[in-house]
């Protein structure tokens, strides 16, 4: 017999009729969350805006294990308003000044993003890339470095078009190894997944919070470490003045006696709850959460005849790409399932027109899931796919149910 445990802190409790994201981000927020959102504006330098400025960063910091925001080697957390595209080039707009090289490791559309950012910034970009569905191996990284001298390096922890982790850890010990600063991307796992920046010696972390961290979209975010803020004191400049983490180093301290730029008030108000959700659940369980999300998610998808388009040992906690069912498009089968009050995600890039997308992470569950399954097998019998009633359910619930250890 299975047993389903379902943490009363998860549930939704909303009650709209909206549609159930199932998608790569935006996900579904906690309805707390949405009613801190909600509440009376505050003034960006008010106390009531710096308490939940910090609670955010000291939950932010907790999920990529960043290690202490105070004393002489701490991190510094800072929450801008932008996406997570906005992250990452704040991640080394600060770190690589013009015609220095810049190795960018990609398995992915957007790790290959990451080098159209070098670029733009003015870097020497030398593009490490994996076929989809593959990582990078950390041999191809090392000879990559050495070959090309570069001092700075960017990864992309799960690319967020097919689900792909990448080996960081194993990256990470290399760039300390050859003197390299490493800036990871970690836009579609912080919160869903172990970084361990401190531990791993990661320099700086980007993500945002529309994702795994279960907040609304609008929040890009940087964690930066005390080397690399080191690094940037000793550039002359940044290229950009609004990403110049000098600026925004004093606000982020203490936004009630230092300015440098209003930041989105209640968004940082309903970020320190959804944090205050997280720290309840516990970063671990929560980790643990997204795992049986990602186990149970594939074998309910697989049961229903559909092609995880990458080796499951490869795959991160967070998003699943499948191929389509034979003779049916992307936009027809996501029609039919929209039908049903649940959304998911087309194909992008390379898979653009032969897979959809699947994001199980943030304030989702058991039942989230159950109505996900069940409306693409719902969908998939209309469209004429051979499929078994009742399939994909019963194989997501032994999922969710296998090894409760894990």
């Amino acid at each position: 017999m299975v047993f389903i445990q379902f943490d009363e802190v998860l549930k939704l409790s909303s009650t709209t009729n909206a549609p159930l994201l199932m998608i790569p981000g935006p996900t579904p927020v906690p309805q707390s969350v949405l009613e801190a959102l909600a509440r009376p504006t505050e003034g960006h330098s008010s106390a009531t805006t710096a308490a939940a400025l910090h609670r955010l960063q000291e939950g932010v910091a907790d999920a990529v294990g960043a290690g202490p925001l105070t004393g002489a080697d701490r991190a510094m957390v800072v929450v801008m308003a932008g996406s997570g595209t906005l992250a990452l080039e704040a991640g080394i707009v600060n770190l690589v000044p013009p015609g220095e090289k810049l190795l960018v490791v990609s398995h992915g559309l957007f790790g290959d993003r990451y080098a159209a950012v070098g670029r733009a910034i003015g870097a020497e970009v030398e593009l490490l890339s994996a076929p989809w569905g593959e990582q990078v191996a950390p041999d191809k990284v090392e000879a990559a470095l050495r070959a090309s001298g570069a001092r700075f390096m960017t990864a992309t922890h799960v690319d967020t078009a097919n689900g792909v982790m990448a080996p960081f850890r194993e990256y990470a010990a290399l760039a300390r190894r050859l003197g390299v600063t490493m800036v990871l991307d970690a836009v579609a796992s912080a919160g869903g997944m172990p970084v361990d920046m401190a531990e791993s010696g990661i320099d700086v972390v980007v993500t945002a919070s529309q994702k795994a961290l279960g907040m609304p979209p609008g929040l890009g975010i940087v964690i930066v470490s005390s080397k690399a803020l080191a690094i940037r004191r000793e550039l002359p400049s940044c290229r950009s003045y609004f990403l110049d983490w000098l600026n925004w180093e004093g606000p982020m301290e203490d936004p009630t006696a230092k300015y440098f730029a209003t930041i989105p008030t209640n968004m940082v108000v309903a970020g320190g709850v959804a944090m205050e959700i997280a720290g309840a659940e516990g970063w671990e369980r929560r980790f643990r959460r997204h795992r049986r999300m990602a186990r149970a998610t594939r074998r309910g998808l697989r049961a229903l005849g559909l092609s995880v388009l990458a080796a499951d040992e490869v795959l991160g906690a967070t998003v699943t790409a499948t191929g389509l069912p034979v003779g049916i498009g992307s936009a027809d089968l996501r029609a039919e399932v929209a039908r049903e009050g649940v959304t998911i995600a087309g194909g992008i890039g390379e898979w653009a027109q032969t897979a959809v997308r699947f994001g199980h992470m943030g304030a989702l569950g058991l039942p989230e899931l159950l109505q996900a399954i069940s409306a693409m097998e719902s969908a998939m019998l209309r469209l004429g796919a051979p499929v078994e009633r009742g399939a994909g359910v019963a194989e997501l619930v032994c999922g969710w149910g296998h090894d409760l250890n894990d």
